[in-house]
């Protein structure tokens, strides 16, 4: 069993001053929290608190929405992620999200398909195509939605 306290251990993240607001309604009022290295935290409390929108900010998935902001500071390994010049390749390399019921982001089927690839690769128009294609394919979707690639993603029903 492990004996070092809260004190004694290498902090992952530490959350400080953290409001967070929805359309000008503030969802998050002055989160402060210190999530150690190599263990399990879990983040738990009634429906509507919170719990999700602080994941949510972990990751800064809430930027590629309108109307929503974060303002305090989320420090990982030593970094304000919610700076203005910190990289959101580097942040998503760290920093993952597996959702209990998929979204898509609000852009096109296309670019839902390609939005991770852009940002770990650099490909030619043809050959973007071909690889949204490949994947559209491995999930059994292309032939639904092959005439639809310039669609909202959000249009896709189930």
């Amino acid at each position: 069993m492990n004996n070092l306290s809260l004190a004694d251990e290498k902090t992952k993240i530490q959350v400080r001053g953290l409001d967070f607001f929805y359309n000008g309604h503030r969802s998050l009022k002055s989160v402060d929290m210190t999530i150690p290295e190599k263990r399990i935290t879990a983040i738990i409390g009634p429906s509507g608190c919170g719990k999700s929108t602080l994941l949510r900010v972990f990751n800064r998935i809430y930027s590629m929405y309108p109307k929503q902001e974060a303002k305090g500071e989320v420090i990982l390994n030593g970094e304000n992620i919610l700076a203005p010049g910190y990289s959101m390749n580097r942040l998503r390399s760290h920093v993952g999200m597996v959702f209990q019921k998929p979204v898509p982001f609000p852009m096109s089927i296309y670019d839902n398909i390609a939005y991770a690839v852009r940002h770990h690769e650099k490909l030619s128009r043809r050959e973007m195509e071909e690889r949204v294609e490949e994947a559209l394919r491995g999930a059994a979707l292309w032939d639904e939605v092959k005439d639809k690639l310039k669609q909202s993603a959000q249009s896709l029903s189930g």
